[in-house]
């Protein structure tokens, strides 16, 4: 043989070797980009339903917060009881004398209506974005109170419980 054909044969090869692997690299570049572009389709169409998990969880943890702190320590009495519609209600005593206030769900909304003498009124305790649509209590003792509050944000109408017990620091349940 001579050494020019040698070469010449093995150039060949080479180069037919070479335009097989582009094809596999080229191969391998379009399903990874399509197992890429799958995932950020799954995740843009889920994006708004995490969101709304969190507002849900940050609106939850705002009522607890607020119901915790006044029901804990600003209350001498608790009373459990129903609204017109069948709801639970909270009436409360206050510390501070003749005061008095109700917790109830109307619209979608915890409001606490405050009674001081003649003086009332009322300011909503929830995340105007995120609605409640149930508020339920449930006595756990003479000084301790389960709540159970539903929550649906709207534009998703994605839905959550939370639960939570308070301890009445300074009052106890009565019936």
């Amino acid at each position: 043989m001579h050494p020019e054909k040698h070469d010449n044969c093995c150039n060949k090869r080479i180069s037919g070797s070479i335009l097989l692997e582009l094809n596999i690299i080229f191969l391998i570049i379009v399903m990874v980009s399509g197992v890429y572009c799958n995932m950020s389709q799954t995740v843009l169409k889920n994006y708004r339903k995490i969101l709304a998990d969190i507002e849900i969880a940050q609106a939850a943890r705002y009522t607890e917060s607020i119901v915790r702190r006044e029901l804990s320590y600003n209350l001498t009495q608790v009373k459990l009881s129903k609204d017109l519609n069948n709801r639970d209600q909270i009436v409360c005593r206050k510390t501070v004398n003749n005061t008095q206030s109700n917790w109830y769900l109307s619209g979608g909304v915890l409001y606490r209506k405050t009674m001081r003498g003649a003086a009332t009124g009322t300011n909503p305790f929830s995340d105007p974005d995120v609605q409640i649509t149930g508020f339920r209590t449930i006595p756990l003792g003479k000084e301790k109170l389960g709540i159970v509050i539903n929550l649906r944000e709207p534009e998703t109408g994605l839905e959550r419980q939370a639960a939570f017990s308070v301890f009445l620091s300074n009052g106890f349940i009565v019936q």
